[in-house]
């Protein structure tokens, strides 16, 4: 009789821990976790290059980049829900930047290549945006390569103003 009772005790005891395990399961399926929490740290990203005093003056009539920089000023500390949620309207900036360049100077390949390397690094961020399962690191290493990209487009301007400087230059020194 006591063994009756011991064997009746282990198998009520192991179907409720194995129906336990099975709810614990069936839950892991239907709960869907946001990677990104609106509570994530923002973080200071390296600025690069900027913008020389004579190179300024070239593009201070250039609102699509004046409106670009201005934006890409806030994802210097931007937290990656922050960046997502700003994704699209970069993406726009981007566009309007590429479609905009009125300095004869900057219509060169050179420039017109790191425009859209800037605009197609915003169309990734913008298509993280759309992924549930993406993770905070992700988003701020796709933040950096942005910042990176606009870097390249603000060294390169800085060499063509260089470049003129130093054409002006000749020009004067030849005619003496």
């Amino acid at each position: 009789m006591l063994n009756r009772t011991i064997y009746f005790l282990l198998l009520l005891l192991l179907v409720v821990f194995s129906c336990k395990k099975e709810s614990i399961d069936s839950n892991k399926d239907t709960i869907v976790i946001d990677s990104i929490k609106t509570g994530d740290k923002t973080k200071i990203r390296a600025i690069g290059e900027t913008l020389l005093p004579e190179a300024k003056v070239k593009i201070e009539n250039w609102s699509e980049y004046q409106q670009l920089d201005q934006l890409l000023e806030k994802f210097y500390s931007i937290s990656p829900n922050q960046a997502l949620n700003l994704s699209k309207e970069l993406v726009s900036t981007t566009k309007q930047l590429k479609d905009s360049i009125k300095i004869e100077r900057f219509k060169q390949p050179d420039i017109g290549i790191r425009i859209n390397v800037l605009h197609n690094t915003a169309l990734r961020l913008a298509d993280m945006a759309t992924i549930p399962t993406i993770k905070p690191t992700e988003v701020q290493n796709e933040t950096q390569n942005i910042l990176d990209a606009f870097s390249a487009l603000n060294s390169k301007i800085n060499n063509l103003s260089k470049q003129e400087k130093i054409e002006l230059e000749l020009k004067g020194f030849e005619t003496k």
